[in-house]
């Protein structure tokens, strides 16, 4: 019984263990679980917040389309009216007029080789399209006769003015006309928008604070919170080494503003984009599906040790009717021959007793009294050396009235067993009006430590046919 009480002691702890391990273990996976959504979340505001920015260099980008066939119209234009009027090729004061006329700033000529010959910028004469740093970005227009081309906003390499060129051929293919433009509305189209416009196209979610700052100095130019606008980003601890690649998004655990936040970082054009997610916010649904996973867990460790106990049973069970004796619950002949198997190369301790019993007049109870009488003597005999001897190691019926108790017990313990054995047997026949006698033998193994095993079981019997016969001999009787 104590035995069995510490195995569910211990099994339950282990069941405890195991489940506040698994529940720490899937604690930590959600944890993990909740900052990678966090990331993945803030990583889709970052290409949101992208995309509205893209809106301003789209609409930069729609405005110099439109500005540069605008351009190339003029260019053609020029070309038509000096086409219609040579004198007007070489005539500076000709050529300024017809930048008044087309509201353009210059005007250039080139001939079929790329050479600059004429045009309202004297000091740029002799250039060559093929050499010209200035002009070189049209040097294929000198074999593809049939296009147009314009150039995007450029800094003048030799003002400091920002120009946009366009260029074509005459109708003959003799000369090309090119057209410059200073376009102020397009660069004033250019400048930055304001940042908390940009934020407030993304929607707001609780916990969930958006930062974007000047690349150059990490000033906040937008917020979420208004406040922190025109703070530094260092003032939210977030880690900056000045090192981080454009449009690669960096995630960190930071302390903004007194609260743990997950982070994540990323360079994009001229700003610096930052998303903090509130840990607290982010892990606040991690205790509900615990619990729910605990109970299940429980739930099912219960089920689980119910079912092993049953199985447990069934084998227990099939073991011990294939190694038990049914009548008095002892081992059988079967589990004795294997229980000594452990002994047959002497590997047993000093203190070890081989107890030889037999049943005294089993036979004659049987015939005068039935098998009846005869089995409550086995039960009691079982009952009495169970009793005595059952606490200090294995008891085994090995015939019908023939019992072996193999205990491990000193000299002094051996001599209380013997006489609390032969009290319990004189009890029980005074409590069932029926004599029950055993004959035993007894054989230590410290007697002789020489002795092998079987000689001790075949000395043991021996005493316990001396002790029969001079039972036999005292009460007068037969066998």
């Amino acid at each position: 019984m104590k035995f069995k009480k510490r195995t569910a002691l211990y099994l339950l702890f282990l069941i405890l263990v195991v489940i506040t391990i698994l529940v720490g273990l899937l604690y930590f996976i959600q944890l993990r679980t909740n900052r990678e959504n966090a990331y993945r979340s803030s990583t889709l505001l970052i290409d949101q917040l992208k995309s509205v920015i893209n809106t301003n260099d789209d609409k930069v980008r729609s405005l110099t389309a439109s500005l540069k066939d605008d351009y190339v119209t003029r260019a053609k234009a020029v070309s038509y009216i000096i086409d219609k009027d040579p004198t007007v090729e070489k005539q500076i004061t000709e050529l300024a007029w017809l930048t008044n006329l087309f509201s353009i700033d210059e005007i250039h000529l080139f001939d079929t080789k790329g050479n600059l010959y004429s045009g309202t910028k004297p000091n740029y004469y002799n250039e060559n399209l093929n050499s010209s740093e200035r002009f070189g970005a049209f040097k294929k227009m000198l074999t593809e006769k049939n296009f147009t081309m314009c150039q995007s906003v450029s800094d003048d390499t030799g003002t400091s003015m920002q120009m946009m060129y366009a260029v074509c051929w005459n109708d003959a293919h003799t000369h090309m006309v090119m057209v410059g433009v200073e376009p102020m509305r397009l660069l004033n189209e250019l400048a930055t928008s304001q940042m908390d416009a940009v934020i407030k196209e993304i929607p707001a979610y609780e916990g969930i604070e958006i930062l974007i700052a000047n690349d150059d100095n990490n000033k906040v130019v937008g917020a979420t919170t208004a406040d922190n606008i025109d703070r530094s980003l260092s003032d939210f601890n977030l880690s900056i080494t000045g090192d981080e690649k454009i449009n690669h998004v960096y995630n960190q655990v930071a302390n903004v503003l007194g609260s743990d936040c997950y982070c994540s970082l990323a360079r994009y054009d001229k700003y610096k984009i930052v998303i903090a997610q509130n840990c607290s916010i982010v892990n606040q649904n991690i205790p509900v599906p615990l619990v729910l996973v605990s109970i299940y867990m429980v739930f099912a460790a219960i089920v689980i040790v119910l079912i092993v106990r049953r199985m447990t049973k069934r084998v227990l069970k099939e073991h011990n009717n294939a190694n038990s004796d049914a009548m008095t619950s002892f081992a059988n002949r079967r589990a004795y021959e294997n229980d000594i198997k452990r002994y047959a190369e002497g590997n047993y301790e000093p203190t070890l007793v081989f107890v030889s019993l037999d049943l005294n007049g089993l036979k004659r109870t049987n015939d005068s009294l039935g098998h009846e009488a005869g089995d409550r003597l086995i039960i009691g005999a079982a009952a009495c050396i169970r009793q005595c001897f059952g606490n200090y190691g294995e008891l085994y019926r090995v015939g019908g009235d023939e019992f072996v108790a193999l205990i491990f017990a000193d000299l002094d313990r051996l001599t209380m067993i013997k006489m609390d054995f032969a009290e319990e047997l004189e009890k029980w026949s005074e409590e069932n009006d029926m004599i029950l006698s055993i004959s035993y033998g007894i054989v230590r193994a410290a007697e002789d430590p020489s002795m092998k095993f079987e000689e001790i079981a075949k000395l043991a019997d021996d005493r316990m046919y001396k002790n029969k016969d001079e039972y036999y001999q005292k009460m007068n009787l037969a066998r």
